[in-house]
């Protein structure tokens, strides 16, 4: 997500668990990979809602946290054109300060129902919808607000 947070970045998180974040596009999220299983354990639930971090984890990248910027949600048709641009519904999504890339090929997603469509502000390399698909609401942990830590780095993230 560089240039917009760096490697050592804490962010707040307003957690989508049990208050509804209105997430839409343009906003950076953390969230778990499409392929990563869920229980329908909602004490469970609860218990890791209330965490400051995962108290457990086996370390594999299903059960690892990502974050991302959302661009497009459902029903959205997302193209992106082979000098990086991003178009979402024929209208450009711009962000500034990043570098899109270059030497795509030309893809245009639509994006399921109940789903989002992430992609990372260091385009050249980041492994986002272009590469693991399309994320479930479900999967999506919430919003980042704040980085907080380390201090000299603190700023509102939400765009």
């Amino acid at each position: 997500m560089e240039p917009t947070l760096q490697v050592d970045d804490r962010v707040l998180v307003l957690k989508n668990t049990f208050v509804e974040t209105n997430i839409s596009s343009g906003d950076i999220v953390v969230f778990y990979s499409p392929q990563t299983e869920f229980k329908d354990d909602y004490i469970e639930e609860f218990i890791e809602s209330i965490q400051i971090w995962k108290l457990t984890n086996d370390d594999t990248y299903l059960n690892t946290a990502l974050i991302k910027r959302v661009v497009g949600s459902s029903g959205d048709e997302v193209t992106i054109k082979e000098s990086g641009e991003v178009y979402v519904n024929g209208d450009r999504f711009t962000v500034l300060d990043i570098d899109e890339g270059r030497y795509f090929k030309e893809t245009t997603y639509v994006v399921p129902k109940n789903e989002i469509f992430v992609l990372g502000d260091n385009r050249i390399n980041s492994q986002d919808s272009r590469y693991i698909g399309t994320i479930p609401n479900k999967n999506i942990v919430g919003k980042a607000i704040y980085v907080v830590f380390p201090f000299e780095n603190f700023k509102n993230i939400d765009d």
